[in-house]
């Protein structure tokens, strides 16, 4: 027991003793150990390293010696292209708060340092490679006389821990950042030659390469090995595992940039793809699930500068792959496919291809085939093949189109689309829409229901075919309840409903059973919704040059109706012009032709020529509601309306019209008509029979009309009704002011009124015969709305005394020249002072009656004509 006590003290004392002699001669050797370390260093890397402080320890690791290091910096070497990295440090290669490096210590007290281990943590390394592939991370062995000499870098072990990590290359605009949180390198350094191993398991955070992006977090195990030497760097076995699809690399990196490296993997499981992708993509593909294996190969062979592209190879395939719906019990089944990429023998864009081959996979019941391919990345060429038969409702639950209520029947689709898309910098699928085709489209009893519009498409039959021109013939569809056929010839139809910038032209003929606009409006709004929807303003499309031919057997909207309405469609940019348009509405027929043309600022300017026959009078104030006015309406009037109208009416945008500024012209002719308790007309009381005045009829009517300045002009015109033979003229604004002049003869309202109510000397006295028969009287009736006013009218009877005087003026002078030879140099014009009315009518509408005698005339000499026609 005292021996097992002495031996204790006594190697307790030797530990004791070492540890203080250690501890003495590393604080007595730390700065010259502590300057050799850093100068090997600085030694075999083309860079500086320096250490802000630094610590010999024999005891941490004994029997190894360690020299801690703090605040370690090593600048970026030299060589590389600066510029390329702007706005990044690219004055550092490592900034780390903490390293360390192991030597043997008995070797260090012989003078040879030999480093067994370095252990770096927690810092910040940037790896840049410019568009030459230069790096600033050069590694070369710079020897310089003197007893540092005798160390050596065998660097077995270098310890990872901690360190974040970002990688640019400019060659191929490749970007990863990231963190090593483990990593295990072993290096042997023998001048220009360098052996190197190592193990790692990397947290990647960030992948670019060109525009694709990767952002979420990826784990990544490497295993990498190599060899770099004076003729390159040349690849071992090296792998990298990266959610568990392994890559593997061969090949080496010559050291005039010469590349020759082969990737392969063999295992990718497609189901983590999904997740790997950009937010915008992986949110959209959430729903679908894939299973299957990816192969892939990538060769590279050539020199890489920034003038040079080296060849690639890369060849990728799936086999018998599953893609689920988690909302579908719908699935894609057996999908396979192969697929290269290369940029050919100039290794460029121009020589570059891109194809899909053997594609065939079976969606629900039916199954597809098709093939892609894309030459000449400069100048595309591209061609796409695709056969197969799909069920509308199969595509409708697949893809959770929720929009479509209702699908079904089925259609056959032989697509094949080749040529030249067009240079632009992005690409997408339907740009080869815009290419020439030789397809064919069979619709076969297809249903589609849109649920929140008014769409609803039943047994849709027929045939499209595209080659060159889309021709299809007699293709029949039920829309919203009413059938239509539909055949024509038209080209670039494709491109235009996938937007490209082409013209739609073409010939067509249409044909319906029935057509109720009603049936393509919107329903009613939810009470409870209160947005607010904003009409947007109609256009007509700039790139449409098109020729229809219409037929509709029967047309509905409210209580407007109308049959075999026929007619031509010419489409141009910006204008719509329907010629040889008729129809059959309102018991008559209406024809003529119409041209709307839209203006720079959106609104349109109508302009037509139309021929009516036969319309229900009563009826078209009945359908059309009295076309919004209510001073004449259905029940005051009838008959039929034949005759003509040009018109030119401007709308907005909204197509609401420009009434105030809507121009006209026309003839009509109303037989058989009547005008019905008609209250302006009542006002005519005082002159005609009441009861006559509640019931005019009339066998026909006719004058012309003008519309202009928001003024309805009527001319002169006589009427001959069951109240009265009169004359009429006005003007009718659309803010329902009137002004209308009435000729009427005194005989009409002599027998009309005068007699059956009143004897006939009452008011007038004795009343003779002019001789003529013809002695009138002038009215005026001026209102607004009901407010009626009937006057005598002054102004018109002056005006038609003196056109009398005047005829019979150039009446007696016809005679005095056939019968006497006189006036044979008058003209027939001679003015003369116009004699004054003897009498002034006024009727039960003014006060009093007068009557004045003219003055009589002053006191001339008699002469020829005096004496001729003197009494005897």
């Amino acid at each position: 027991m005292k021996l097992s006590i002495s031996l204790l003290k006594i190697t307790s004392i030797i530990i004791g003793t070492l540890l203080v002699i250690l501890f003495v001669i590393s604080l007595a050797i730390q700065n010259k150990v502590g300057a050799i370390v850093l100068n090997t260093l600085n030694l075999n890397f083309d860079t500086k390293i320096s250490s802000e402080s630094y610590r010999l320890s024999l005891i941490k690791k004994f029997p190894k010696a360690t020299i801690e290091l703090r605040n370690v910096l090593v600048l970026s070497s030299h060589g590389f292209d600066l510029s390329a990295f702007e706005g990044l440090n690219t004055d550092t290669l490592l900034a780390a708060r903490s390293a360390s490096v192991d030597l043997r210590t008995i070797d260090m007290i012989r003078g040879n340092y030999t480093f067994t281990k370095i252990t770096i943590g927690s810092g910040q390394l940037y790896l840049f490679t410019d568009s030459s592939g230069r790096t600033n991370y050069e590694f070369t062995e710079r020897k310089s006389p003197g007893k540092e000499g005798s160390a050596r870098l065998n660097l077995n072990r270098i310890s990872l821990q901690d360190l974040n990590l970002e990688y640019n290359d400019k060659r191929v605009d490749l970007n990863i950042r990231g963190i090593v949180r483990d990593g295990m390198l072993k290096s042997r350094i023998r001048g220009n030659n360098i052996d190197f191993e190592g193990d790692m398991r990397m947290f990647i955070r960030l992948f670019r390469l060109d525009d694709f992006i990767i952002r979420p977090e990826i784990t990544a195990d490497l295993n990498v090995g190599l060899n770099q030497n004076e003729k390159g760097t040349f690849f071992k076995k090296s792998t990298m595992k990266i959610e568990n699809w392994d890559f593997v690399l061969t090949g080496f990196v010559a050291a005039d940039n010469y590349l020759d490296l082969t990737v392969k993997a063999d295992n990718i499981d497609i189901s983590r793809i999904p997740y790997l992708l950009p937010s915008k993509y992986s949110k959209a593909l959430s729903a679908y699930h894939p299973e299957g294996t990816l192969k892939f190969s990538w060769i590279t062979k050539g020199k890489s500068s920034s003038s040079q592209n080296p060849h690639y190879d890369i060849a990728f395939s799936l086999k018998d792959a599953l893609i689920d719906n988690r909302k579908s019990r719908l699935n894609v089944r057996n999908l396979s496919f192969n697929g290269t990429y290369t940029n050919g023998n100039g290794n460029s864009p121009e020589t570059s291809s891109f194809k899909i081959s053997d594609f065939s996979s079976r969606f629900g019941s039916s199954d597809y085939k098709g093939s892609f391919s894309l030459t000449n990345f400069k100048d595309p060429f591209t061609e796409l093949v695709f056969r197969g038969k799909l069920l509308p409702q199969e595509l409708v639950d697949f893809l959770n189109m929720n929009k479509l209520a209702e699908a079904g029947g089925s259609i056959d689709l032989d697509l094949k689309f080749s040529g030249k898309p067009g240079k632009k910098d992005n690409f997408r699928f339907t740009d080869v829409f815009n290419m020439a085709s030789d397809s064919r489209i069979v619709f076969n009893s297809v249903n589609l229901k849109l649920s929140n519009r008014e769409i609803d498409i039943k047994n849709a039959a027929g045939t499209f075919r595209f080659d060159g021109s889309t021709i299809t013939d007699n293709f029949r569809l039920s829309l919203n309840g009413q059938d239509i056929s539909f055949s024509g010839k038209l080209t670039n139809l494709p491109g235009w409903l996938a937007g490209f910038p082409v013209t739609l032209n073409g010939t067509a003929s249409v044909s319906a059973s029935s057509f109720r606009p009603e049936r393509f409006m919107d329903t009613d709004k939810d009470p409870g919704d209160k947005t607010e929807n904003t009409k947007a303003p109609l256009t007509i499309p700039a790139d449409v040059m098109l020729d229809i031919d219409f037929r509709v057997d029967t047309l509905s909207y409210k209580l407007f109706k109308a049959r075999n309405i026929n007619g031509n469609l010419s489409v141009r940019p910006g204008m719509l012009n329907f010629r040889s348009l008729s129809m059959d509405s309102q018991e008559g027929k209406v024809s003529g032709n119409g041209l709307v043309v839209q203006n720079p600022d959106k609104s349109f300017v109508g302009r037509g020529s139309f021929v009516v026959s036969g319309v229900d009078v009563k009826q078209s104030f009945t359908t059309f509601n009295n076309f919004g006015q209510d001073f004449i309406k259905a029940e005051n009037l009838e008959g039929l309306l034949s005759g003509n109208i040009t018109l030119v009416l401007p709308v907005d945008s909204l197509l609401n019209p420009n009434i105030h500024t809507m121009a006209a012209e026309g003839r009509f002719s109303i037989s058989n008509g009547a005008l019905v308790n008609f209250d302006p007309v009542k006002a005519l009381s005082s002159f005609i029979e009441l009861s006559e005045l509640q019931n005019i009829r009339f066998d026909k009517l006719e004058n012309d009309f003008f519309i202009r300045d928001n003024v309805f002009f009527l001319p002169q015109m006589e009427i001959r009704s069951s109240a009265a033979d009169l004359s009429v003229n006005g003007e009718h604004t659309f803010d329902n002011k009137y002004e209308y002049h009435v000729k009427m003869l005194l005989s009409e309202i002599l027998s009309k009124k005068s007699r059956k109510t009143r004897k006939p000397a009452e008011n007038f006295g004795e009343i003779q015969d002019d001789g003529l028969g013809r002695t009138s009287i002038f009215l005026r009736i001026d209102g607004k709305g009901d407010n009626v006013k009937v006057s005598y009218d002054m102004k018109a009877a002056g005006n038609q005394l003196k056109e009398n005087l005047k005829k019979e003026k150039e009446t007696l002078k016809t005679i005095i020249k056939e019968e006497y030879g006189l006036y044979r140099k008058d003209s027939g014009q001679v003015n003369r002072k116009e004699s004054r009315p003897r009498f002034r009518i006024s009727w039960e509408g003014t006060e009093t009656a007068e009557e004045q005698e003219e003055e009589p005339p002053a006191e001339k000499k008699e002469g020829f004509l005096d004496r001729l026609f003197k009494k005897k």
